[in-house]
């Protein structure tokens, strides 16, 4: 630590930022991607079929259920997904039991259906958006507890670098609008303090809400003194968190009478303004079976999103959930919100999509400044290492962008029927992450960052094209058929590739030793 304060600051800036660098990295790579996770899924799953006119709710809760008793009779839970902006299709999900003489164990299953025949849709298994979001708090090849160990690690020194790099810049709005091109290592900073204070109030809510989301491993021991050690404390804790605040009333409807149908119409006068999202049926076939309706969101943070309706002492109890029951429950519900997105409409999706891929290249500039500050003092015993260091910097910078080109790629190359398909994409999605590595170590330190960008940027003009070859789909017949997600989807991937080819040209002109630190003098 330095004498000064400013100075330990900029010396807590500088180490709590570089420690966990690349995996900030990835984490904000990939939970950027997650807010577009519905839509990377049905750019990954092609056979899905998107509901193009408007159907009867009602139809719908007939269709599925009818599907779900040939399907999943013996299963104890079902759900019908309605058709909404960002899901266009019908979907049906049931608990499989477990059944050895099946050879079956006890998991989730879901299908899509064919809107016009109800027909179960024959679909490639992939791991899909969802999976790609979780990366970014489970990583992946290691247990789930490490996993969330390294993630809140990761996230308090990000919270640490963000404080103390707001309390070392006393000039730093105005400084946010400074930009000195041909500077060297001043254009950098420049290009950093853009990154870091344009989104701010973004870096702060976000690395926040995800420390507190974490709980369970950055406040562990304040669950264990409260609640006890041990699996059935916890599970009481968690009981408790999750808790919903519900009100209960008796409605003018028999027991004979109810039904998913029944309970569904009366859910719509209820709230005949709002879209259905779920139906659900849970312990079917017992004296305890209950009937969900839930709604879609209504971008708004606390919303009655559902209705239930069971049978008791010959009549129909509707419960109605209002939120959480306790204060820290609702405290911990709005940041889940607030992380998540859970209440944004698309504009606000993109807005926390742009200010996730700021965040990306704030932590990028920063370990690009920390390498080339140290191999601007000359050669010394550790030059070679630090040259190394600079080499794998590039992979990884570029390199995470190839890997998840890497990913839907290899959704399309794949067989369809292949065993354990889904798990060797996110097997590609590392092996393209591990390549681009090496490509950036045995090139020549002049070359590695323009040739990651010209990989990049083939790697995702290609994605479009591979959509054409192996699908019914492609960017004329998206437009046509009014199909937006896919569309949207291809046109991101061009956008992408433009981007690093002009990255690419940018650095042929001046040469990636500004990059990589060869020389420090050179303009940006």
């Amino acid at each position: 630590m330095k004498p000064r304060f400013r100075q330990s600051m900029n010396w807590l800036h500088t180490w709590s930022g570089f420690i966990f660098a690349w995996l900030l990295y990835f984490i904000f790579i990939t939970g950027s991607a997650g807010y577009f996770e519905n839509e990377i899924d049905r750019w990954m799953q092609p056979e899905r079929v998107v509901v193009q006119k408007p159907m009867d709710d009602a139809d719908i809760l007939a269709m599925g259920t009818r599907q779900l008793s040939q399907s999943a009779d013996d299963a104890s839970q079902w759900y019908i997904s309605f058709p909404s902006s960002r899901d266009p299709y019908i979907g049906i999900s049931w608990l499989q039991p477990a059944d050895a003489s099946k050879g079956t164990v006890r998991q989730w299953l879901d299908r899509h259906l064919h809107p016009d025949s109800g027909d179960i849709i024959k679909a490639r298994q992939t791991s899909g958006g969802e999976t790609l979001y979780r990366l970014h708090y489970t990583l992946y090849y290691m247990p789930l507890q490490l996993g969330y160990i390294l993630t809140s690690a990761a996230a308090m020194l990000m919270l640490i670098a963000l404080i103390s790099g707001v309390i070392i810049h006393k000039k730093i709005f105005l400084e946010f609008f400074t930009f000195r091109t041909g500077k060297g290592l001043r254009s950098w900073l420049d290009i950093h303090n853009i990154f870091s204070v344009l989104p701010l109030p973004f870096h702060l809510m976000i690395t926040y809400s995800g420390l507190m989301l974490l709980m369970t491993v950055t406040m562990a021991k304040v669950i264990d003194a409260t609640y006890g050690e041990g699996e059935q404390k916890h599970r009481q804790f968690y009981s408790a968190a999750q808790a919903e605040l519900t009100t209960e009333q008796v409605i003018s409807m028999s027991a004979a009478q109810l039904s998913p149908e029944a309970a569904l119409t009366d859910a719509k006068n209820r709230y005949a303004n709002l879209p259905v999202s779920y139906v659900g049926i849970l312990a079917r076939g017992t004296e305890n079976q209950q009937i969900e309706v839930w709604f879609a969101s209504q971008r708004s943070i606390e919303f009655a999103s559902m209705l239930s309706y069971r049978e008791q002492d010959g009549q129909v109890v509707m419960s109605l959930s209002e939120g959480k029951a306790g204060a820290a429950a609702r405290v911990y519900d709005v940041l889940e919100h607030l992380h998540e997105g859970l209440f944004a409409d698309i504009y606000l999706r993109w807005l926390y999509f742009i200010c996730g891929l700021l965040g990306a290249g704030m932590i990028a500039t920063g370990a690009i400044m920390w390498l080339k500050k140290r191999l601007a003092k000359g050669p010394d015993s550790a030059g070679c290492t630090l040259r190394r260091l600079a080499s794998i910097n590039a992979g990884m910078i570029v390199g995470i962008p190839v890997a998840i080109a890497c990913y839907f790629a290899s959704n399309r190359l794949l067989p369809f029927d292949m065993a354990l398909r889904a798990q060797w994409e996110l097997h590609c999605l590392f092996i393209g992450l591990l390549l681009s590595i090496g490509l950036a170590v045995c090139s020549a330190t002049q070359s590695v960052w323009r040739n990651l960008c010209w990989l990049a940027a083939v790697m995702f003009g290609l994605l479009p094209l591979l959509n054409a070859l192996t699908t019914k789909h492609n960017l004329l017949v998206s437009l046509i058929q009014a199909d937006w997600l896919m569309l949207g989807f291809d046109l991101c991937m061009l956008v992408f590739s433009a981007a690093f080819v002009l990255l690419a040209i940018r650095l042929s002109k001046t040469t990636a030793a500004t990059l990589s630190g060869d020389d420090v003098t050179r303009p940006l």
